[in-house]
């Protein structure tokens, strides 16, 4: 009886912690700059997201000490597991004027992959200037590839103060290159995905496409339901088609169908447009008429319908000017003085 009574207060205490799950992401940060005594946590609802540091994002902030320690917990995180952004603010802006540094002595963000039950412990290296210099993490295996990804990428940015050129390429290449090795033999899907959104998808799809959509099958498989998963997709087709025919979706198929339709309506078109073109230019050249250019002849046939300047000019979308300028080549080519004798002499045509 008293066995069976442990094991009921056990399983009740293990119910009670379950529905009690918060997270905790705390440490210490090197505060040498001119920086706000205040740590924000930041959602990263959308891939494109992943460098912005909007204060609609916010969704949860906490002072830090005297001492660079913090503690930010909560319990208002989705039931799956996502990226978030840990940052710092410069002391003479706001939330909503945020910048992010990256690289250098002002680098005052890292990103970090969190659910309700993570639970994270930062210490910046306090040798260091920056608020995260060199920093340690204690937490899962996931962020712990996060924390490796990070010192991958930042340090990479320096390239940017390169001056030559092809130096510089060379740079950009090399760190490309580098993120799809680590996405390739990375043990986590997540962070996977982190280092390829780190890649430079408008310069590097063309060629690396192949490689894009491979990952996009692991992801489809691993996370399928994850909203990253369609937000990964909808990068891909942004940058460019998408050739996987699995892939096409209904509204793909029908906006290519309009198109196509369209086409067919402009050709039609064109087909009767020629048509009367042909039908006017036979009887004037069988009256020696000179020729004329069929803009010519729209605007003769348009005149025979009794059509105005400004009429003519707003159906075949010109200026008025440039109506009179080929009304004028019109009469000499007719041997006429005005639209009376232009009229009568394209009735007998």
């Amino acid at each position: 009886m008293y066995v069976l009574r442990l094991f009921i207060l056990l399983f009740c205490c293990l119910f009670y912690w379950k529905g009690q799950a918060a997270y905790t992401v705390k440490g210490t940060l090197n505060m040498k700059g001119d920086w706000q005594y205040k740590v924000y946590l930041a959602t990263i609802d959308k891939l494109d997201d992943y460098y912005s540091a909007n204060a609609e994002f916010v969704i949860n902030v906490a002072p830090i000490n005297e001492d660079g320690t913090f503690e930010i917990k909560g319990d208002n995180l989705p039931d799956y597991t996502q990226f978030y952004r840990l940052y710092l603010v410069k002391a003479e802006n706001s939330e909503f004027d945020a910048c992010l540094f990256v690289g250098g002595e002002d680098h005052n963000f890292i990103h970090l992959l969190l659910d309700n039950e993570s639970q994270i412990e930062i210490h910046a290296d306090m040798k260091t200037y920056a608020p995260f210099g060199d920093y340690t993490l204690e937490g899962d295996l996931e962020n712990q590839l996060m924390l490796k990804l990070g010192r991958l990428v930042y340090p990479s940015y320096l390239f940017y103060e390169i001056k030559f050129p092809s130096e510089l390429r060379f740079s950009r290449d090399k760190l490309n290159q580098d993120l799809f090795e680590f996405a390739d033999t990375c043990q986590s899907t997540l962070v996977s995905l982190a280092a390829l959104n780190n890649t430079d998808f408008a310069s590097y799809f063309p060629t690396y496409q192949p490689r894009y959509e491979l990952f996009g099958e692991e992801l489809k498989t691993h996370l399928p339901k994850h909203p990253y998963t369609k937000d990964y997709f909808k990068k891909m087709r942004y940058h460019g088609e998408d050739h996987l025919s699995s892939q096409s979706s209904p509204i793909f198929k029908i906006l290519s169908a309009l198109l196509l339709l369209a086409c067919l309506v402009l050709l039609y078109q064109n087909y009767k447009l020629q048509q009367k073109i042909k039908d006017i230019q036979e009887p004037i050249h069988k009256q020696e008429i000179p020729f004329m250019t069929p803009q010519e002849l729209r605007i003769l046939d348009l005149i025979k319908n009794g059509k105005t300047n400004k009429e003519i000019a707003g159906e075949l979308f010109i200026e008025v000017s440039t109506v009179k300028s080929h009304i004028n080549k019109l009469y000499a080519k007719l041997k006429v003085k005005n639209r009376r004798e232009a009229i009568e002499k394209a009735k007998s045509f």
